[in-house]
């Protein structure tokens, strides 16, 4: 039986400081599409047309050699067509977030099923992918569904069971690539952009993010973390389910 082809999110190649250094290095462009816009990662010092002279190939070398770069990105959901309303930003991915296709997924520890049942209840996920498990009961689909009208992302990245320090999350990269994002989706929203924050962090990063780019709603909603669930019991018995109907109220009220 062959195995399976490597994930294009696999990291596991790379030690922490060297997935530390190609995010450093990476820098997110917006390429114009027929009837859209798509992400690229490219090397901070790529220029914006790759040229090639006498066919020879790139020498070997090391991360800062642009030519032998091998990009890393934060996950990211980002429609290549269509308009973009709402843009939702979660707080910090770490190097398991890294490895799934799409924020959030497979993230039963911190709630990210919670944040997924909420964009189905919101109208947010394609009609047709209406059947997916979305980590209920534990359960994962194999690939995330098809959204409708956003783009999402993580606040940054920080190391597996590392304090979050934000003298690290606000370097050059990070903020260029959240400001990168912003625009790109405020020129594909008809003026209609708002951004959703899911939890302090995240909010903190938009809020700073969003500075000098024009008047862009931001709205906030906790991290449904196990602390936040059981401070929320009031008089529900099932806590979960009182926070995705919170979250989904507020996304409803971000796309209207």
């Amino acid at each position: 039986m062959p195995e399976p082809s490597p994930s294009p999110y696999d990291t596991a190649k790379f030690k922490p400081a060297e997935i530390l250094a190609r995010l450093e290095h990476g820098r997110l462009r917006v390429e114009a599409t027929e009837g859209g816009s798509r992400l690229v990662v490219a090397h901070e010092n790529a220029p914006p047309v790759e040229r090639r002279r006498g066919g020879r190939e790139p020498r070997a070398g090391r991360v800062e050699d642009r030519r032998n770069f091998v990009p890393l990105d934060i996950p990211t959901i980002f429609p290549e067509k269509g308009p973009i309303l709402l843009l939702v930003l979660g707080s910090f991915a770490d190097d398991r977030a890294l490895l799934q296709p799409a924020p959030f997924w497979e993230d039963s520890v911190n709630g990210g099923h919670l944040l997924w049942q909420a964009l189905q209840r919101a109208g947010l996920l394609h009609k047709r992918d209406g059947d997916f498990l979305l980590g209920r009961g534990g359960y994962w689909d194999d690939a995330p569904p098809r959204t409708s009208g956003i783009a999402m992302t993580y606040a940054g990245y920080v190391l597996r069971d590392e304090p979050t320090d934000f003298g690290k999350v606000t370097r050059p990269w990070n903020v260029h690539r959240l400001q990168t994002l912003i625009q790109a989706c405020a020129d594909r929203s008809m003026g209609r952009l708002k951004i959703i924050t899911v939890g302090d962090a995240a909010r903190f990063m938009a809020c700073a993010c969003v500075y000098g780019l024009g008047q862009i709603p931001v709205l906030s909603i906790t991290e449904p973390t196990p602390e936040t669930l059981d401070g929320l019991r009031y008089d529900k018995d099932t806590p979960a389910e009182f926070w995705i109907e919170w979250a989904s109220n507020t996304l409803m009220i971000g796309k209207a």
